[in-house]
């Protein structure tokens, strides 16, 4: 499996629109058959920033998703919303047995 983990934060008066982008992001991302879970989450002490966590069957099928258009929609509904994004890949080692 391979897992992308992004934190981002919104521009101060672009939070609404940062959580419209990721509700239209994750609702196309969970219907892609390759996508295993898709969530994002907000910080309990900084309203702004926020979390994405992805998994993916595999690196492949991470790379099959930001080439879909749903992907484009998003880069393009986050320009100027956002006050800077980290992202990070990983391949998922410690499985959760259960």
């Amino acid at each position: 499996m391979f897992a992308v983990v992004v934190t981002l934060e919104a521009n101060p008066g672009r939070v609404d629109d940062l959580i419209a982008a990721l509700e239209d992001n994750a609702k196309h991302s969970r219907t892609e058959e390759t996508c295993l879970k898709w969530e994002w989450s907000r910080h309990v002490s900084e309203p702004n920033q926020f979390a994405i966590y992805e998994l993916y069957t595999d690196a492949e099928a991470f790379a099959a998703h930001k080439a879909s258009e749903h992907f484009a929609h998003w880069k393009a509904a986050t320009e100027g919303v956002l006050a800077w994004k980290n992202a990070g890949q990983y391949n998922v080692d410690g499985k959760d047995p259960r």
